[in-house]
């Protein structure tokens, strides 16, 4: 996937809902990708430079909650708020 023109990092975070299975939004990740977006949002010099978005499912409902990052294509599994700061 092409990097968007102007973004540094484009981060997309599995807010799916799955009925009857365990997904990442049941563990938090609709308030994790709205935390993670407000401190970036604190951080002026990102402005245009870094994307936060929802993503609907990333085929790792087993594996916590899902996000990957691009350009590089780099995935992070099992996120929790502490996360946040990495």
């Amino acid at each position: 996937m092409a990097n968007t023109p102007g973004l540094d990092l484009h981060v997309f975070i599995c807010t799916n809902i799955k009925d009857g299975k365990t997904c990442c939004y049941d563990r938090g990740s609709a308030d994790f990708r709205l935390e993670l977006k407000q401190r970036i949002q604190k951080h002026t010099e990102l402005k245009g430079r870094v994307r936060i978005n929802a993503s609907g499912c990333l085929g790792q409902c087993a594996n916590g909650i899902a996000a990957v990052f691009y350009p590089e294509g780099k995935w992070f599994l099992n996120l929790d708020s502490e996360d946040i700061d990495k």
